[in-house]
């Protein structure tokens, strides 16, 4: 099969669903990643904005990730693109990869990218296009938001949680001090939590949106 995952920013694939691509990479299937934005400057520096292209090789590499697209749309700005343009750059993208099944953020999530993105994801996989379309939770994006997530879908990560720890460590600037919800010991407990949900040890909860069979 043939997975793609849209996220906003780099480590937002991880966060939500990292344990997952790595299950989806040992079980055979092709993984692709596409970064929706990139940061800009003088809120980054060229510095940050390199590093951030050197860690999404790193991480690409410990998952066995296939290929990685970077959008290059303005981090925070999604707002200021005409809605129709977006949906058109993340439609021709999915028509492009053809994937079986999609990842990406859950609508109802703090950031405004996120919303976005879901919103465009939505049509990019309407049919007649027979796409399973999946919502993850994002670490201080979902349940910091106004709306709940309900998942509907659970995937074992039992032998995946470390991996996923050591790819979101990776991304160096990204990772909080505890109890900040990002960091090592809250993805664990949240995947520990999730996985109590099914009597497993770790889990990734998702939103089923979509699947024609």
């Amino acid at each position: 099969m043939k997975i793609l995952v849209v996220a906003a920013h780099p480590d937002d694939e991880i966060l939500g669903c990292g344990g997952t691509i790595a299950r989806h990479v040992a079980q055979g299937d092709q993984v692709l990643v596409c970064i929706v934005t990139k940061a800009f400057e003088p809120q980054w520096s060229k510095a940050y904005m390199a590093n951030k292209i050197i860690e999404q090789a790193k991480v690409d590499k410990l998952l066995g990730i296939s290929k990685r697209y970077n959008l290059d749309l303005i981090t925070t700005k999604l707002n200021t693109y005409a809605h129709g343009e977006i949906n058109r750059i993340i439609s021709e993208l999915v028509e492009k990869v053809s994937p079986d099944i999609m990842y990406t953020h859950f609508g109802g999530d703090l950031s405004y990218d996120h919303e976005i993105i879901f919103r465009a994801c939505l049509v990019a996989a309407r049919p007649p296009r027979k796409i399973k379309l999946l919502c993850f939770e994002t670490l201080s994006g979902t349940e910091w938001g106004s709306k709940a997530f309900l998942p509907n879908v659970w995937v074992k990560i039992d032998a995946f949680v470390d991996k996923k720890i050591e790819a979101f460590n990776i991304y160096k600037s990204e990772v909080k001090k505890h109890p900040h919800p990002r960091c090592g010991e809250g993805i664990r407990a949240l995947a520990r939590k999730r996985g109590s949900e099914i009597c497993a040890e770790y889990a990734e909860a998702l939103m089923l949106i979509r699947e024609i069979v």
